[in-house]
Protein backbone atom coordinates (compact mmCIF):
# COMPACT_ATOMS: atom_id res chain seq x y z
CA UNK A 1 0.00 0.00 0.00
CA UNK A 2 1.36 3.04 -0.68
CA UNK A 3 0.48 5.29 2.44
CA UNK A 4 -0.05 9.14 1.56
CA UNK A 5 -1.60 11.61 4.54
CA UNK A 6 -3.47 14.65 3.89
CA UNK A 7 -3.22 17.88 5.08
CA UNK A 8 -6.20 20.62 5.65
CA UNK A 9 -6.00 24.27 4.08
CA UNK A 10 -6.73 27.43 4.67
CA UNK A 11 -10.14 27.91 3.05
CA UNK A 12 -10.89 31.66 1.49
CA UNK A 13 -8.14 33.70 3.16
CA UNK A 14 -6.06 35.64 0.90
CA UNK A 15 -2.83 33.83 -0.20
CA UNK A 16 0.63 35.48 1.03
CA UNK A 17 3.46 34.22 -0.93
CA UNK A 18 6.95 34.74 0.11
CA UNK A 19 8.31 35.74 -3.30
CA UNK A 20 11.90 33.29 -4.31
CA UNK A 21 11.07 31.28 -0.74
CA UNK A 22 10.34 27.81 -1.83
CA UNK A 23 11.95 25.63 -4.99
CA UNK A 24 10.07 23.12 -6.19
CA UNK A 25 11.79 20.09 -7.17
CA UNK A 26 12.00 19.36 -11.27
CA UNK A 27 10.80 15.85 -10.69
CA UNK A 28 7.24 15.15 -10.50
CA UNK A 29 6.64 11.53 -9.86
CA UNK A 30 3.11 10.51 -10.80
CA UNK A 31 1.69 7.23 -9.04
CA UNK A 32 -1.53 5.30 -8.50
CA UNK A 33 -2.77 3.55 -5.46
CA UNK A 34 -4.07 3.25 -2.34
CA UNK A 35 -3.96 6.58 -0.19
CA UNK A 36 -3.82 4.61 3.09
CA UNK A 37 -5.83 7.06 4.86
CA UNK A 38 -8.85 6.17 7.15
CA UNK A 39 -11.76 5.61 5.62
CA UNK A 40 -10.42 5.95 2.09
CA UNK A 41 -11.11 3.19 -0.21
CA UNK A 42 -10.02 2.39 -3.90
CA UNK A 43 -6.74 3.65 -5.64
CA UNK A 44 -5.86 7.84 -6.74
CA UNK A 45 -3.44 9.38 -8.25
CA UNK A 46 -0.82 11.27 -6.60
CA UNK A 47 2.33 13.43 -7.79
CA UNK A 48 5.28 13.23 -5.24
CA UNK A 49 7.52 16.72 -5.22
CA UNK A 50 9.81 18.30 -3.24
CA UNK A 51 9.76 21.75 -2.15
CA UNK A 52 12.80 23.30 -0.70
CA UNK A 53 12.77 26.71 2.13
CA UNK A 54 15.90 28.76 0.39
CA UNK A 55 15.16 31.34 3.52
CA UNK A 56 16.63 31.58 7.11
CA UNK A 57 13.53 30.97 8.66
CA UNK A 58 10.87 28.38 8.60
CA UNK A 59 7.86 28.19 6.72
CA UNK A 60 4.58 26.82 6.33
CA UNK A 61 3.90 25.92 2.97
CA UNK A 62 0.60 25.30 0.70
CA UNK A 63 1.46 23.33 -2.85
CA UNK A 64 -1.27 22.86 -5.28
CA UNK A 65 -1.59 22.50 -9.11
CA UNK A 66 -3.01 19.93 -11.71
CA UNK A 67 -2.25 16.64 -12.97
CA UNK A 68 -1.46 16.39 -16.90
CA UNK A 69 -1.10 14.03 -19.75
CA UNK A 70 1.76 13.74 -22.08
CA UNK A 71 0.50 16.22 -24.33
CA UNK A 72 -0.08 18.79 -21.23
CA UNK A 73 -3.66 18.75 -21.19
CA UNK A 74 -4.99 19.04 -17.45
CA UNK A 75 -6.81 16.08 -16.60
CA UNK A 76 -7.40 16.26 -12.81
CA UNK A 77 -7.43 18.94 -10.13
CA UNK A 78 -4.79 18.03 -7.27
CA UNK A 79 -5.81 18.80 -3.35
CA UNK A 80 -3.78 21.29 -1.73
CA UNK A 81 -1.24 20.22 0.65
CA UNK A 82 -0.16 21.89 4.12
CA UNK A 83 3.78 21.56 5.56
CA UNK A 84 5.95 23.10 7.65
CA UNK A 85 9.77 23.43 6.52
CA UNK A 86 12.13 24.53 8.50
CA UNK A 87 14.71 26.82 7.40
CA UNK A 88 17.11 25.51 4.43
CA UNK A 89 14.79 22.67 4.64
CA UNK A 90 13.64 19.95 2.16
CA UNK A 91 9.91 18.21 2.69
CA UNK A 92 8.33 16.00 0.15
CA UNK A 93 4.70 16.54 -0.41
CA UNK A 94 2.22 14.01 -1.82
CA UNK A 95 -0.68 15.87 -4.28
CA UNK A 96 -3.41 13.55 -4.56
CA UNK A 97 -6.24 14.11 -7.14
CA UNK A 98 -9.01 16.31 -5.62
CA UNK A 99 -11.75 13.71 -6.54
CA UNK A 100 -9.88 10.42 -5.10
CA UNK A 101 -9.94 9.27 -8.55
CA UNK A 102 -7.12 7.32 -10.56
CA UNK A 103 -6.16 9.10 -13.44
CA UNK A 104 -4.34 6.67 -16.06
CA UNK A 105 -3.81 9.50 -18.53
CA UNK A 106 -1.43 11.55 -16.09
CA UNK A 107 2.27 11.40 -16.61
CA UNK A 108 3.34 14.51 -15.41
CA UNK A 109 1.98 17.49 -13.41
CA UNK A 110 2.28 21.10 -12.91
CA UNK A 111 2.58 22.30 -9.09
CA UNK A 112 2.50 25.79 -7.86
CA UNK A 113 3.19 27.57 -4.09
CA UNK A 114 -0.33 28.53 -3.47
CA UNK A 115 1.44 29.92 -0.04
CA UNK A 116 4.15 30.52 2.06
CA UNK A 117 4.25 32.25 4.98
CA UNK A 118 5.97 32.48 8.45
CA UNK A 119 4.25 30.16 11.24
CA UNK A 120 2.58 31.39 13.77
CA UNK A 121 3.77 28.97 16.78
CA UNK A 122 6.90 26.53 16.88
CA UNK A 123 6.83 23.13 17.12
CA UNK A 124 6.45 21.58 20.35
CA UNK A 125 7.07 18.18 18.96
CA UNK A 126 11.01 17.24 17.94
CA UNK A 127 12.34 14.41 15.98
CA UNK A 128 16.17 13.83 16.85
CA UNK A 129 19.10 11.06 16.60
CA UNK A 130 18.25 9.93 13.16
CA UNK A 131 20.07 7.12 11.48
CA UNK A 132 19.60 5.49 8.39
CA UNK A 133 20.26 1.93 7.88
CA UNK A 134 20.69 -0.57 4.29
CA UNK A 135 17.87 -3.29 4.63
CA UNK A 136 18.73 -5.65 1.67
CA UNK A 137 18.67 -3.19 -0.95
CA UNK A 138 16.52 -0.76 0.54
CA UNK A 139 16.67 2.03 3.14
CA UNK A 140 15.14 2.00 6.89
CA UNK A 141 15.30 5.08 8.86
CA UNK A 142 14.86 5.05 12.74
CA UNK A 143 14.47 8.20 15.14
CA UNK A 144 13.66 9.59 18.82
CA UNK A 145 10.44 11.24 18.79
CA UNK A 146 10.02 13.22 21.70
CA UNK A 147 6.77 15.20 22.86
CA UNK A 148 8.14 18.52 24.83
CA UNK A 149 4.73 19.59 25.77
CA UNK A 150 2.98 19.05 29.12
CA UNK A 151 -0.24 17.41 27.68
CA UNK A 152 -0.52 14.40 25.51
CA UNK A 153 -0.34 14.20 21.72
CA UNK A 154 -1.45 12.59 18.45
CA UNK A 155 1.64 13.47 16.39
CA UNK A 156 1.73 12.52 12.80
CA UNK A 157 4.98 11.47 11.15
CA UNK A 158 6.69 11.33 7.81
CA UNK A 159 9.07 9.46 5.62
CA UNK A 160 10.58 10.57 2.68
CA UNK A 161 12.50 8.33 0.19
CA UNK A 162 14.30 9.21 -2.66
CA UNK A 163 16.58 6.95 -5.37
CA UNK A 164 20.33 7.20 -5.77
CA UNK A 165 19.73 10.36 -8.53
CA UNK A 166 17.77 12.21 -5.73
CA UNK A 167 14.25 11.57 -7.47
CA UNK A 168 11.04 11.07 -4.83
CA UNK A 169 10.31 7.08 -4.19
CA UNK A 170 7.42 7.13 -1.68
CA UNK A 171 6.45 9.16 1.18
CA UNK A 172 4.84 7.33 4.38
CA UNK A 173 3.13 8.69 7.12
CA UNK A 174 2.83 7.23 11.19
CA UNK A 175 0.23 8.25 13.41
CA UNK A 176 2.12 8.42 16.76
CA UNK A 177 0.22 8.70 20.18
CA UNK A 178 3.10 10.15 22.55
CA UNK A 179 3.01 11.11 26.39
CA UNK A 180 3.70 14.45 27.94
CA UNK A 181 7.79 14.90 27.68
CA UNK A 182 8.15 11.16 26.81
CA UNK A 183 10.93 10.14 23.94
CA UNK A 184 9.87 7.04 21.56
CA UNK A 185 11.69 5.33 18.34
CA UNK A 186 9.73 5.41 15.07
CA UNK A 187 10.67 3.56 12.21
CA UNK A 188 10.01 3.34 8.46
CA UNK A 189 11.40 1.34 5.70
CA UNK A 190 11.16 2.53 2.48
CA UNK A 191 10.71 0.74 -1.13
CA UNK A 192 13.40 -1.40 -2.92
CA UNK A 193 15.86 0.59 -4.60
CA UNK A 194 15.55 3.58 -2.25
CA UNK A 195 18.98 5.06 -1.53
CA UNK A 196 17.93 7.66 1.14
CA UNK A 197 15.47 8.79 3.30
CA UNK A 198 14.47 11.44 6.30
CA UNK A 199 11.57 11.78 8.75
CA UNK A 200 9.32 15.24 9.60
CA UNK A 201 6.76 15.53 11.62
CA UNK A 202 3.10 16.69 9.84
CA UNK A 203 -0.04 17.97 12.48
CA UNK A 204 -0.30 17.44 15.68
CA UNK A 205 -2.68 17.19 18.20
CA UNK A 206 -2.47 18.24 21.99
Amino acid sequence: MIAVALAACKGSEPARIEEGAIKLGTDRVVQTGPLGEPGSDGEATFVLVDADNVTDHDLQVILGGTLQDAAGKPVGTLRRESLRIPSKGRRTFALIDADHAARPDATTAEVLVVSSERPGSRSIARLDDVHLFDDHGRVMVAANLTNDSDHPGTLLVFAGFHDAAGKPMQRQFSVQEIGPHVTQVVRFTGPLGSKTGYVFLGDAIY
